[in-house]
Order: C-alpha cells, then structure tokens, then sequence
C-alpha cells in the first residue's frame, strides 16, 4: 500500500511537470532549446513527422540508449494504444494495438519491417533489439502501403548505418538475477565504395522469478548471443547496394504459468508450482539485399530477404505438479511444440522526387512461405516428480519428422499435431500525393493483397480429409485531406482499411477448420501542432473502427488444441494525446496518453470449450485490450564541466483490462503504474548509469488464460543494475 501511494504520487508529480512548459513562455529561447526536427520514413520517403497526416511514435538512438529500449515491450510502454504482455513462451508475446489483438495462434495486428524487409511472424516481432537507429511506430490501419496484417499499424526499425571514418561502441550491463548483458559494435571503411558494420549481443540471466514447487528460477537466459552485419556499396553517385545478415540463439524459461481461482486474479502471492522445467530453444537468422537508385526519373528500391525461424519448447501441460484428480484437471501430462518457418520476400518500389507539389509511388511485393508446426503431450507420471526434457525424450517413438506413421507414444488426449502449412501472397499498391494548393494535401493510396494458403495434417491416416486450401483478397484503399492551417498546426482527416488474412485451425473432426480473415474502416481526424517557437509539439488523434471477423483464440477442450475463431463485429472509438518538449535547454519532457472504448456489438454461435452463447458477449470488450495508457517522462541534463549528471524517470499506467470474450470468466485487472529510473553520468564518448525498472516492484498479470479455472503469467519483477557504454 505504501509503495502504491508513492507510485501514485509520484506519476502525480511527473503529471505536472510535462504540463510545465504551458507556463514556461516568459522562458529565454536559444538553439538548444528547440526540438530537434523528426525525419521519418512512415509513407516509403523521407518526410518531416510534423508535415504527414499520420499518427506516428519515433523513438531515435539516444532515447532507446537512455531509455534501455531492447523489445517492442519495452517501446510499447511509451506508445499511446500500444501493449505488449508476455505470452506462455517469449516469441508468442500478444500485441494489442487501438484495441485490434493478437489471437494467441494468429498473427500481429501490424506489419513488423527491419531495414525494409517484412517480417513473417510473431518470433521476429517479438525478439531483442540491437544497434538500433530509429524506431518507428505508425497507427491506425497501414494496409495500403505495409500491406496485409498492418489492419492496426505498422512497426519501422531503422538499424544504425555504416560510418565513414573507423569508429565502434559497446556497452556491458549487470543487473539483479545475475543478469550479465553485452552488446558492440564495429563500422567503417572496407575501400573507397564499401563500407560495414558488424554488431554482436549476448546475454546469461539466473531469472528472478522462483518455482515455489521445484525451487528454481523459471524465467532463466541461458547463454543467448546474437549476431548481425551490414556491408554497404556504393555502385555508383546514384547507386548503392546493402546486404544485411541477422542471427540469434536463445535458451530460456517458457511457460511458468500458476493456477489461479476467478478471484485471484490479482493475488500476487501465487507462484508457479509446476513439476516440470521449462525450457524454449529458438534460433532466428535472415538475410536481406536492397538496391536503391536515384534516377532522373524517380527513386528505384529492390528488397529481397529470406527469415527462417525455429522454435522448439518443452514444459508442463497441466501447470501444476498434483497426482492425477480433478484439482489437476483429471491428468497429469507435459507438452512438446515444434515450431519452423521459412519465407522469402520481394519487393521492388519507384517513386517520384520529393520536391514536386504531384508526388507518386508504385510498388509490388511477393511472399512465400513455409510452416511446420509439431505438438504433442506426453504422459507425466505420477505427476509430483521433477521432470526434465531429457526425461521425456526416451518416452518417444521414432519422430514424426521421420516417418509420418510413427506416433509419439503416451499422449493424451490426442496423439499430436503435424500440420504443414504454406502461403503465397502478392501485392501492388501505389500511392499519389498532391498538393491542391500550397497548405492543403491530398493522399490517396491503393492496395490489392493476394494471399493463398493451404494446409495439411502430416499423420497419414488424417492426410486425405485435412487437406485445406483457400484464398483470401483484399483491396486496401487510403484517403486524406491535410491542411497546413498554420506554420505550427497541421490538421487532417484519413479514411483507411485494414485487413487480416484468414486460415486454418490444426485438424480434428470436432475442431473448426477455417476462420476468416479480418477487415477493419478505420475513420481518423487529427491535429500535429507545434507551440512556444518550437519548444512543445502537441500532437492529437480521434478515430472510430468498424471491425468485422475480429480474430481471437479459443481453447477446444475436446481436443486440447487452441483454435483461432471469428468475433462478427467490433466498434472501437479512441484518443490519442502526444506531447513533447524542452522548456529549457537541459529539460526534456514526454507525455501520452491513449484511451479505448472497445465493444462487441454483433456475436453468434456456441463456443467449443464452455457450451456458452457467444451472442451473450455482446456489450462485453475484447480481450486485452485496456480501457486506456497513460506514459510520460521527465530528463534531465546537469552540466559539471566536462560531464554531465542525466536523472531520468519514466512511468506508463496500464488501464483495466479482461482476458476473454466471456469478460466475466476471468474477471478484470487493475489499473497498474509501474516506474524506471535511471542515474547517468556522461562524457563525450561515455556514459556509466545505475537503473531501476519497475522501481516500486508493481506486480500485475500479463496474460490470464480460462483453464481449469485460470492460469497467470506473471509480469517482470523490479531490477536494479548498472550499465556502461563506451563509444569510439
């Protein structure tokens, strides 16, 4: 309770210091306390922030150092209608973005793109970021240029270039839980026209969160590296070529989940108790080339890239270590999930000169892709033990990689998923921008997305009826009006439609095969202003969703699979509030704050695993999706001489939430502030900083899933550590 008052007071506090600048006008003004302009690239070319009528978060190299920015998680917390809570493994996070969600076995409501190349899937979404230059988070449906799956927005990550002159950093923290983290980097000159940089990351973590059962730590890293690489040529004046290589191996906890009663929701005192030890093997590597040439006659952009994933996690099915009984949902069991996917993507672009008042872009993108899901549970007997993977493997038959007849013995109450799936999509868009008059600009964009998929169960005796195949399309158009109305405000108005492709649920006779894909209208005003000579950007969103066949995931208790079905219809009405500024040279303050009314106003059916009327959600609000959340930050430069005291305090509020359709089945959370600070002492090419994250140690629940009655994933406790950077 103390600690909650302190919070409280605190965000308090931070509240009424990012209001400070509405007073600061009397204020002397020189150069350093003007906000730096934004580039972005959000509409496929350099544009300042301020001039597009697009609601857009950029975080640039300095605020993801000082902010310790390494996941989309950490970037969601200062993004207005963006959360990210961890999943029972770490690359199945769920993203909710203006109130549009992940089902737990889809895909993300937005398009993730790294140095121009699409991503395929959650894994690369969700995995760590490094050397990183800029961050850009785009919202509302970013179909018409990103394509399918961006129905809520779209993610840019922006890695650091190569420099011209020999020159490096590294960086070395240590935190709680033992928590050992390195990262560098090297760039410069090969020859005249060529130019690198290489970039390693590792990281060893005892974990902080205790198995009550077994006595160990659940949420370990054990060992994960990573590497990436970037070699630059420089063609020609007008040509260059960058070929990019990325690959990372992780070994870590998964899937420490505690059994909860509906009232124990936010009862902090459950741990995990499984009998089992988790652990989740992943391994993600691409590789990408981009051409781009400037020519008299428009800019030409080529990028090609392939990403394979591989995923193989192992770990308690029952989430819990009792005997078989009813406490225990009748039987004790573990789980094995094999998860790799391949894909190769194209794209090819060709836009005009940015310094026309009729601005063009045509383009085409081109998927395929390849998917191998394997799950099977294995008995666990007699259930109390301690139970590792290398216990489980000699249970198992010859593996179904090899021979498709072979089943994994001792499973239950299946014998176990071997699905393939394949996809080919295309994609032309184009996009015109003109300028009717010198403040008024109009946009239109245009998308055709073609997506086919199929899909087959592996075991032979279920090949013939599982074959599944079907096509999904969709014209994505986009339309705005923006209106320069002052040298310091930008007014705007956009129409954009957003889509999700459909697919398959794994095979069984009782489990639904298909579900359909997603579309959601999205109709937006907004204001970009600049106040106090360009001291405060006060930037504002309004927008109201039409969104039918919302995806979410359900659980078939018949089969003990998880299966993606449809919502018919959803209305999302939302605001969106961002302010920066420097009232002083050495003050830089953050706010925002997003706020999400979600309905389902059309449902039907009966849902598989509770028999309930799913006309009875009506009225109820989609899972995990806040009410609203709440970020800001205070920063502060102290001059001593050559060095400089940098105090930073950052907070985000999560609203309440609740976790199923059926809203009352797992309750609703509380509303949750969690604080980091951090302590920096900086030189020109140094800094040595002590952090906190998670200062007040908040505890909160990051997913909750309906489950014998429930089960909880627990959030991150509070960490204290120290961090070194060097650059040279």
């Amino acid at each position: 309770m103390i600690l909650k008052t302190i919070t409280q007071r605190g965000v308090s506090a931070i509240t009424g210091l990012l209001v400070l600048p509405l007073l600061t006008t009397a204020l002397p003004i020189n150069a350093q306390s003007i906000l730096e302009e934004v580039t972005v690239i959000a509409r496929k070319r350099s544009e300042n922030l301020q001039e597009i009528p697009d609601a857009v978060t950029v975080f640039n190299s300095e605020l993801i150092r000082d902010a310790r920015i390494e996941n989309i998680k950490d970037f969601a917390e200062l993004t207005p209608n963006l959360n990210v809570s961890s999943n029972y493994r770490a690359g199945l996070n769920f993203v909710s973005i203006r109130g549009l969600i992940t089902p737990q076995v889809g895909e993300a409501p937005l398009s993730f793109v790294v140095d121009g190349v699409t991503v395929p899937n959650l894994e690369f979404i969700n995995q760590g970021l490094h050397d990183i230059e800029r961050i850009e988070v785009l919202r509302g449906p970013q179909g018409a240029l990103y394509g399918k799956n961006a129905i809520g927005g779209a993610v840019n990550i922006i890695t650091r270039q190569p420099d011209d002159q020999l020159s490096g950093a590294a960086q070395v923290s240590y935190a709680e839980g033992d928590d050992l983290r390195f990262s560098g980097a090297l760039s410069g000159p090969v020859a005249e026209r060529v130019h690198f940089r290489v970039a390693a990351n590792y990281r060893d973590y005892n974990g902080q969160i205790t198995n009550t059962y077994t006595g160990k730590k659940v949420d370990y890293v054990d060992d994960q590296y990573g590497l990436q690489g970037l070699l630059r040529f420089t063609l020609s004046d007008s040509m260059t070529l960058d070929l990019h290589a990325r690959y990372s191996d992780t070994t870590q906890g998964t899937n420490y989940m505690s059994f909860i009663q509906l009232d124990e929701v936010e009862d902090h005192s459950i741990k995990p108790t499984q009998n089992t030890i988790g652990v989740d093997d992943m391994v993600l590597w691409n590789v990408s080339a981009k051409l781009e040439h400037d020519s008299d006659y428009g800019i030409f952009t080529l990028v090609a890239g392939y990403n394979k994933s591989e995923d193989d996690q192992f770990s308690d099915a029952d989430f819990g270590s009792q005997p078989e009984g009813d406490a225990n949902f009748y039987f004790p069991s573990t789980q094995i999930n094999a998860v790799d996917e391949g894909s190769v993507t194209i794209e090819g672009r060709f836009s005009s000169a940015a310094d026309s008042s009729f601005r063009w872009l045509i383009g085409a993108f081109y998927e395929t892709r390849e998917r191998e899901v394997q799950f099977d549970q294995i008995y666990d007997w007699p259930g109390t033990d301690i139970v590792t993977r290398a216990d489980v493997l000699p249970l198992l038959v010859r593996s179904n990689f090899v021979n498709p007849d072979d089943l994994w013995v001792s499973v239950f109450p299946t014998d176990g998923e071997r699905t393939d799936q394949e996809t080919d999509a295309f994609a032309i868009f184009g996009q015109v921008n003109y300028d009717m008059t010198e403040t008024v600009e109009l946009t239109v964009a245009l998308r055709y997305d073609e997506e086919e998929r199929q899909a087959e169960d592996q075991r032979t005796r279920f090949t013939a009826d599982s074959m599944v195949e079907d096509t999904f399309k969709e014209l994505q158009p986009k339309a705005s009006v923006s209106w320069q109305a002052t040298d310091d405000a930008l007014l705007s108005a956009t129409y954009s439609r957003g889509f999700r492709s459909g697919g398959f649920n794994e095979y069984a006779p009782t489990v639904q095969r298909n579900y359909a894909e997603e579309t959601s209208d999205t109709f937006e005003i907004g204001a970009k202003t600049t106040w106090f000579d360009e001291r405060l950007r006060l930037n504002l969103a309004l927008f109201y969703i039409e969104q039918e066949n919302a995806q979410f995931t359900r659980f078939n208790s018949t089969t003990f699979t998880l299966e993606n079905v449809n919502v018919d219809e959803v209305e999302i009405k939302g605001v969106e509030v961002e302010l920066g500024a420097r009232p002083t040279p050495n003050l830089d303050l953050a706010f925002g704050f997003g706020y999400i009314d979600n309905e389902i106003t059309e449902n039907e059916g009966i849902d598989v695993f509770t028999g309930l009327d799913l006309a009875t959600t009506v009225g109820n609000t989609m899972p995990y999706v806040s009410d609203f959340n709440i970020n800001g930050s205070v920063a502060y430069t102290h001059e001593l001489g050559a060095l400089a005291l940098k105090p930073r305090v950052a907070f985000h509020t999560l609203g309440p939430r609740y976790f199923d359709v059926f809203n009352d089945l797992t309750g609703e959370s509380d509303t949750h502030t969690f604080v980091n600070a951090s302590l920096g002492l900086t030189a020109v090419n140094w800094q040595v900083s002590v952090y906190a994250d998670n200062l007040f140690d908040e505890d909160a629940p990051e997913t909750v899933f309906f489950y014998n009655p429930l089960i909880r994933m627990p959030n991150q406790p509070r960490q204290v550590g120290v961090q070194v950077h060097l650059e040279f």
